[in-house]
């Protein structure tokens, strides 16, 4: 916006006396150039402001020497209708070219806008796409953990039915033939492939997802690094929990297989160590 000297300068080069320019920002309180011009114009016959005689009449007590001439100085320029003519059509179209370079910063300054919001709106569908990218790669290794865990865990069982069938043969052998010394022989073959499987090496798992079964059936499931202790898998769950069976004390974990509720001292350790990994079903006693 143009400073009030700006403006007033911007009038008078235009051919309008100091007077009546101020008297014109005065009239249109100050809003601009395009409006002073619009109130000259309207007021192109009013005769000066009488301030502008004032002043004169000041200028004139304080050079007595120039007193003759001060009179024909202070009256205002009396124009012919040409004149005037002619001066309105400049005024006219001055206010026309203020209007357009307005209209045309006006219409700049939206373009600029909208290139914005559109380098804006591309940035945030680049940002989104690559969350869902991320999210559907994390759900995918979830899932392959998951299934991973789930063979684990199948083959965990079926080396522990061949343990138990085992010592089931051998408890019966022993039954039916105390002093045969064969079948305490016999077993090892068949235990050393489970040992073998079981002590394959295990992948290295930084995350856990942990499902927590809540007393009123309900589930919240979420990740924690294999690092965290227990005591924090029972911090979120107190935090997160709304079923009405939560009267505010600590819950309790539990596993349902194999069957295992946990102590105190184990709420210190890390799922890593409790074996959590890659993920785990707990239940909420009631």
């Amino acid at each position: 916006m143009s400073t009030v000297a700006n403006v007033l300068q911007t009038l008078t080069d235009m051919g309008f006396s100091e007077g009546k320019a101020k008297l014109a920002l005065t009239e249109t309180s100050w809003k601009g150039v395009e409006a002073a011009m619009e109130w000259l114009l309207a007021h192109a016959d009013d005769p000066e402001p009488s301030g502008v005689a004032d002043k004169s009449e000041e200028g004139s007590e304080e050079n007595p020497e120039s007193k003759e001439g001060t009179p024909s100085e202070s009256k205002p320029i009396i124009l012919t209708e040409e004149e005037k003519k002619a001066k309105l059509r400049r005024l006219e179209e001055l206010r026309v070219l203020k209007r357009k370079e307005r209209e045309e910063a006006e219409k700049s300054s939206e373009v600029e806008k909208e290139k914005k919001r559109i380098s804006e709106g591309k940035m945030l569908s680049s940002i989104r796409k690559n969350q869902d990218d991320l999210e559907m790669k994390k759900i995918a290794e979830e899932r392959r953990r998951e299934k991973l865990e789930t063979q684990r865990a199948k083959e965990r069982v079926r080396g522990q039915i061949e343990e138990d069938k085992r010592a089931r043969r051998e408890a019966e052998e022993k039954r039916r033939n105390p002093n045969a010394p064969r079948i305490s022989s016999i077993p090892p073959p068949s235990i050393k492939p489970v040992a073998a499987s079981s002590s394959e090496p295990n992948p290295k798992y930084t995350q856990s997802r942990i499902q927590i079964r809540l007393p009123n059936g309900s589930t919240l499931v979420q990740t924690f690094s294999v690092k965290e202790s227990l005591s924090s898998v029972r911090l979120y769950t107190n935090m997160n929990r709304s079923d009405p069976e939560f009267n505010g004390s600590a819950c309790q974990f539990m596993t349902s297989f194999p069957r295992k509720v946990f102590t105190q001292e184990e709420y210190e350790k890390t799922l890593e160590s409790l074996e959590l990994v890659p993920s785990a079903v707990l239940i909420v006693k009631k």
